[in-house]
C-alpha cells in the first residue's frame, strides 16, 4: 500500500511539463508567463473546462516553474467584500516575504457568486484594475451567467478531457515512479473509466493497488459510460475519408479507448471494404499498429502510440481503393460481446472464490482460475451419483450452500 506521504507526492507539481494533455492551454499559459516577467501588462487568465483535468495544478504550475509565491483562495475564503479589499488587493500589489511575485488563484469563481456579500464583484472588479500581480481565476462553466461581470477583462483558457492515451502514459509513469505492483492492462481500464478525469484516475489508481481483481471486475466497478454514438462517429470517419488528417485527428479527439476502438474496426473492416487488396491493406495496417503497441508497452516508451494511432485511423482509411461499402450497419465486437455474455459467469465465480478462500487459504485469483474448474467437476459427477450425498460433502468439506453447489455444476463442461 501507498502510504498517505507517498499518496501526496503523485500529485506533485513541479513545473508545465508535469501536467497532462491540453497543449493549447499549456501554450497559451507560456505566453501569459513570459509576458508577466518581461513586465507586461495582461489581463487576468480564466481557466475553465470540467473537473479533475488540471485547471488549478496548471495554476500551481506556472507559480512553480516562475518561482512566483501563491496566494491561493478557494470558494469559501473570499465570499465577501472585505476580504478582497483587506487581504487580495494588497497581495496584489505587493511581493512575498522573499521577494517573489505573487500570483493570486480564485478558485471555484463560478460556484461562489452565488454566495458572494453585495459588495464582492465590484470589489474583484476593483482587484483587477488596481493588481500589478498575475491573477487566475478558475471555473467550470466560462458560460455560467453568475460570472457574466468577468468575460471582458478575463482572458478565457479552454481545458479538455484528457485523452485516454497521455492519460495512461502518466498512470504507468506514476507505477514505475512508486514502484506500485500493477499491470498496464489494469492501468489502461483505469484511464478508460476515468473520462477524461486525471484527479479520478489518479484516485482509482491508489484504490486499486494491491487488488486481486480481474481486468473485467475492475472494469465494471469503475462503470462504462455509452461511447456508442462517439465510436461509430470515428468509424465513419476512419472508412469514409480520403485524408490522412482527418481519421487521426478524430481519433485523437475521441474518448473511445484504443484497444476498443481497435476491436471496432477489426470486426468492420470487412463490412466496409470489400476487394481482396483493400482488405489485405487494412488488416496489415491494423497488425502492425498493434505491433506498435505491444511494442511501447514492453519498452516502456509510449510515444510508439502515436505510430499506433496513425495506423489504425489513416493507415486504414487510405487502404480503400474506391467509395466504402455502406450497406451493413456496424457490428459490435464479438471479443467486447462475449466478455459482456460472461458477466453473470465472472461474477458467480467471485462470490464462490470469496467463499472458499476461508476453507482453501488462497487468494480469489488463484482460486477462480485453478480451483473452480477442478470443484466444478467434482460437484457435476459428485450429482450424477448421489444428489443428496453430493450437497452434504460439499458443505461439509467446502462450507457451500445448496445454491452454491449448483452454481458449480453450471460452470462445469459439458
Amino acid at each position: 500500500m501507498v502510504d498517505s506521504i507517498r499518496l501526496e507526492s503523485l500529485f506533485e507539481i513541479k513545473s508545465i511539463l508535469d501536467i497532462v494533455g491540453n497543449k493549447n492551454a499549456i501554450n497559451a499559459m507560456r505566453l501569459f508567463s513570459l509576458s508577466i516577467e518581461k513586465g507586461e501588462h495582461r489581463k487576468p487568465l480564466l481557466f475553465y473546462g470540467p473537473s479533475g483535468v488540471g485547471k488549478t495544478a496548471s495554476a500551481i504550475a506556472i507559480a512553480a516553474e516562475n518561482n512566483w509565491n501563491i496566494v491561493n483562495f478557494n470558494a469559501s475564503d473570499y465570499r465577501d467584500s472585505d476580504t478582497i479589499k483587506n487581504i487580495l488587493i494588497p497581495a496584489s500589489n505587493t511581493k512575498s516575504i522573499f521577494g517573489k511575485r505573487n500570483l493570486i488563484i480564485l478558485d471555484e469563481i463560478d460556484d461562489l457568486v452565488a454566495r458572494f456579500d453585495n459588495g464582492a464583484p465590484a470589489a474583484i472588479s476593483e482587484l483587477i484594475k488596481k493588481s500589478k500581480n498575475p491573477i487566475i481565476f478558475i471555473s467550470n462553466d466560462l458560460w455560467d451567467r453568475k460570472i457574466m461581470f468577468l468575460r471582458n477583462v478575463v482572458e478565457p483558457i479552454e481545458f479538455k478531457k484528457i485523452d485516454i492515451d497521455s492519460m495512461t502514459e502518466r498512470l504507468a509513469h506514476i507505477v514505475k515512479r512508486e514502484k506500485i505492483p500493477m499491470k498496464i492492462d489494469t492501468i489502461k481500464v483505469i484511464a478508460a473509466r476515468a473520462k477524461g478525469d486525471m484527479r479520478s484516475a489518479i484516485n482509482d489508481l491508489y484504490a486499486f493497488i494491491g487488488s486481486d481483481d480481474t481486468i473485467e471486475d475492475i472494469s465494471d466497478q469503475l462503470g462504462m459510460r455509452d461511447r456508442k454514438s462517439d465510436v461509430f462517429s470515428v468509424l465513419d470517419r476512419i472508412f469514409l475519408s480520403n485524408t490522412i488528417s482527418s481519421p487521426i485527428a478524430a481519433m485523437a479527439n475521441s474518448d473511445v479507448d484504443a484497444d476498443m476502438l481497435y476491436g471496432w474496426i477489426d470486426e468492420n473492416i470487412p463490412k466496409r471494404y470489400k476487394g481482396a487488396k483493400e482488405l489485405s491493406s487494412a488488416f496489415h495496417y491494423l497488425s502492425t499498429a498493434t505491433m506498435y503497441s505491444s511494442r511501447a508497452v514492453r519498452m516502456q516508451y509510449y510515444g510508439l502510440w502515436r505510430y499506433r494511432n496513425v495506423l489504425m485511423s489513416s493507415g486504414i482509411s487510405l487502404s480503400k481503393t474506391g467509395y466504402p461499402s455502406t450497406l451493413e450497419r456496424y457490428a459490435f465486437p464479438r471479443v467486447i460481446s462475449s466478455l459482456s455474455k460472461s458477466k453473470d459467469f465472472r461474477e458467480k465465480s467471485k462470490v464462490l472464490a470469496e467463499k472458499l478462500s476461508e476453507v482453501i487459504h488462497s487468494n480469489s485469483r488463484e482460486i477462480m482460475n485453478q480451483y473452480l474448474p477442478m470443484l466444478a467437476i467434482m460437484a457435476r459427477d459428485s450429482i450424477k451419483q448421489s444428489k443428496e450425498n453430493a450437497y452434504i460433502q460439499f458443505e461439509q468439506i467446502y462450507r457451500l450452500e445448496k445454491k452454491d453447489v449448483d452454481a458449480l455444476v453450471e460452470m462445469a463442461p459439458i
